[in-house]
């Protein structure tokens, strides 16, 4: 399994990474995450803003952060909406 790494950034702030074991433990941690910002910014905690989540794996022979595609050469956002 290659190595993989979520990020979410706000727009203007610093981006948040992790490391996850698989696409579907992106998934989950990602809309946790979105749901989180979303529920602070319907509170007023948070100002309406843009942000942008997405995986990454670690390409070995580039030694660099990849934005991930499964085997149809779908990335992230076009996978899971495929699914539902």
């Amino acid at each position: 399994m290659p190595k993989m790494r979520i990020y979410f950034n706000i727009l203007g702030t610093k981006s948040y990474y992790r490391e996850v074991s698989s696409v579907e433990e992106a998934k989950t941690i990602i809309d946790a995450i979105a749901d989180f910002v979303n529920a602070k910014v319907d509170e007023g905690v948070f100002p309406d803003h843009c942000n942008i989540a997405g995986l990454e794996e670690y390409d070995e022979e580039e030694k660099e952060w990849v934005d991930w595609c499964d085997e149809d050469g779908l990335d992230f956002d076009e996978h899971f909406s495929t699914e539902e």
